[in-house]
This record gives structure tokens, sequence and C-alpha cells, in this order.
């Protein structure tokens, strides 16, 4: 008891109390939003334009908040700061997010019907199934968004820049993409039905609604604008001065990269596990991918521990690739070929393995808790009792028989 000290001891006790509350003050994790606004939100729309209406410029920063299922219907976020803010099957419809940013902002399922988006910054955002059929994206910039199997039909994306966006299989019927940039696009079985291409930038990168690459003739038949870029690194034919050059831009001096590409001897703490222009390769572009491999099927695929997390990498062909340890999280690996890949410790959480061929691979240790393994192959795959299934259940042997998969004994 305090009353049983020593003078001098209580006199530090005292002297620390204030040090200890102040720091369980700061220890506490600090909201990614404004409270206040957040509660503002939650008595409703009217009320919410309201304040805003009455508040004039003053900033919103919602960033992070979760706004799940959420009745938004003619919001006014002008200007708000969303980034990673979740909106999964919310309503947006008819809502004012002009100027906002919805930086790696989550909106599955969303319906954004009749919403504006004109000038918005929605990098990195997933916005897949999303309704978005009349919504005005004008100058938006989506560049990295994962779109596929969205409806934009008519909707507005006149000066849009969609650099390296999924839209595959989304509904883009009647949609206005005149000098949008779809530089690097997956537009793979997307319905471009009377869509306007007036004047848009397409590439060599950018995947059309057949699957191929694009090309000035297809630009030509769409009124499209068509650019050439410089292709994916090819990780046996770069020369040493392209390169230097590539790298020289993109990495800083004396990079592990660099080492391996001059010849220099790694130190034990630079070894990597994975191929660098592999790695390069199949994150920039499958069809490209896919072409190396059929030209190159003896070329081993090293790509343990590599990070290819939310990837999309759809139809891939990955076969008897070194995926050991890689990180999969996320990632859209549906009809990829997988069969006699190493998988082995692979981080597989959430990822879309609808129709993929894992025949023959090794599951040991794999994670696969939340995957979507709907029509997955599994003959022939290893796992043990370390195998985390979709259902995040330890693979066993009566699994393994069921799904014609081989169990085998932990060491």
């Amino acid at each position: 008891m305090i009353h049983n000290l020593s003078g001098a001891s209580r006199r530090l006790i005292g002297s620390l109390l204030p040090m200890c509350c102040a720091l369980m003050f700061f220890s506490v994790p600090s909201l990614g939003y404004d409270r206040l606004q957040f509660e503002t939100l939650q008595k409703g729309v009217e009320e919410w334009n309201r304040v805003r209406a009455e508040s004039g410029q003053e900033p919103v920063d919602l960033s992070e908040a979760v706004l799940k299922g959420k009745n938004l219907n003619g919001v006014n976020f002008r200007g708000a700061v969303l980034r990673g803010a979740d909106f999964e099957s919310s309503n947006l419809s008819n809502a004012c997010l002009d100027g906002a940013d919805l930086t790696g902002a989550r909106l599955f399922q969303t319906c954004a019907a009749g919403a504006s988006f004109r000038d918005a910054l929605c990098k990195d955002a997933l916005m897949e199934e999303a309704l978005c059929s009349d919504a005005d994206f004008r100058n938006a910039v989506l560049d990295g968004s994962v779109i596929k199997q969205a409806d934009f039909s008519e909707s507005i994306l006149n000066g849009a820049s969609l650099r390296d966006v999924d839209l595959r299989s989304t509904d883009l019927r009647h949609a206005d993409l005149s000098n949008a940039d779809l530089s690097g696009a997956y537009l793979w079985k997307a319905d471009i039905s009377f869509a306007g291409f007036d004047n848009t930038v397409i590439s060599n990168r950018t995947v059309v609604e057949s699957g191929s690459n694009g090309t000035p003739q297809w630009a030509e038949k769409h009124h499209a604008r068509y650019v050439h870029e410089e292709p994916a690194v090819s990780f046996q034919e770069l020369s040493i001065d392209r390169s230097r050059t590539l790298l020289d831009k993109e990495l800083p001096v004396n990079t592990v990269a660099q080492k391996i590409l001059f010849g220099q001897r790694l130190d034990k703490a630079d070894e990597l596990s994975y191929d660098v222009f592999q790695f390069k390769l199949l994150k920039k572009n499958i069809t490209e991918w896919n072409s190396m491999r059929q030209a190159q099927p003896e070329t081993p695929i090293r790509l343990s521990s590599a990070d290819l997390s939310r990837k999309v990498l759809d139809s891939a062909d990955l076969h008897d690739a070194d995926l050991s340890r890689a990180l999969l999280k996320g990632t859209d690996l549906v009809d990829a070929d997988l069969r006699g890949a190493d998988l082995s410790g692979c981080n597989l959480r959430q990822a879309d393995l609808t129709h993929a061929d894992l025949s023959g691979a090794d599951l040991r240790g794999a994670y696969l808790w939340r995957a979507n393994c709907s029509w997955t192959v599994f003959a022939n795959a290893i796992v043990d009792a370390s195998t985390i299934l979709d259902t995040g259940r330890h693979a066993t042997a009566g699994w393994a028989e069921m799904n014609g998969a081989v169990y085998r004994e932990s060491n």
C-alpha cells in the first residue's frame, strides 16, 4: 500500500503517475476519421447535408470510416477525404463526390447510380460489382482500381484516367470514354456496345474486350488514339544497357536487382528468393506473361516469397512455378493454371481460385482461409495437417479423399 512506503518512494510514484497517464493516452489507437463528423453522418443524410451547408468550406475527413450498408442517397461528400473508407453494399445513388479523395476506398457492390465523381481521386479503389450506371466520372483518376463485373452503363468517363484499371466483364454499354486514358487497362469480356472511345488513349499494354492487346487497328476502328509503351520487362532478352536505364529510374543505387543484373556478389542479407524480372512481367501484363511461357516452356519460374497480393492473375500460366511462401492474399487467380506449382507456405487468404487448376500442387502449410474455391481442381494436390482450408480448418485425410488430393502425414 502507498501509505506504507517511505516519503522518497511516494514522491517517486507521484512523479511517475503523470508520465504513465500520458503514455496510456498516447497509446490508444487514433481513429482515421473525424469522430464528430462520423456521428453527424449517423444521424442521416438530411442532417449531414444541412450541417455541411451551414459549415461552408469546413474540410471533411472520414478516412477508413466503416459505412457498410448505409443509405447515403444524395449525400454531399464534395471534396471529402474518404481514403480507405468502406462503403460495401451502401447506397450512394445521386451522391456528390466531386473532388473527393477515395484512394483505396472499398465500394464493393455499392450502388452509386447517378452519382457524381467529377475530378475525384479514386486510385486503387475496389469497385467490384458496383452499380455506377449513369454516374459522372469526368476527369476522375481511377488508376489501378478494380472495377470488374461492375455496371458502368451510360456512365460518363470523359477525360478520366483509367490506367491499369481492371474492367473485366464490366458493362460499359453506351458509356462515354472519350479522351480517357486506358493505357494498361484490362477490358477482357467487357461489354463495350455503343461505348464512345473518341480520342481515348489505348496502348499495346491495354487488353481489349477480346482478350488481345490493343493495336492501332483497334484504335482506328473505335476512333481512339494508339500509343506504344515500352513492353513489360523480359527477364531473358533484356539488354544490359536497357536494364540499367530501367533500374536507374525505378530503383535506388546498389539495390539487390542491380547486383543481380550486373553480376555483383550478393551479401547473405541481400539474397532474393524470386526472379526480379519474372515478378515485374507477371505484375505488368498477363497476356505477355502467358506468351512468354508458351515461347519458353523450359524456363523455371522462381516467385518464392514474392508479394502478389490483390493482383489480377486471371488465367495466368503458373504451372510448375515456385510460389512457396508467396503472398497471394486477395489475389484474382480465376482460371489460373497452377498445376504442379509449389504453393507450400503460401498465403492464399481470400484469393479467388474459381475454376483454378491446382492438380499436383504442393499445398503443405498453405493458408486458404476464406479463399473462393468454387470449382477449383485439387486432383493429386498435396496437403497435410498444416494446410489451412477455405473453411479455416486444417486439412484432413477425409478432405483429401473427397477432393481427390493426397494427404501426407506431417514430419
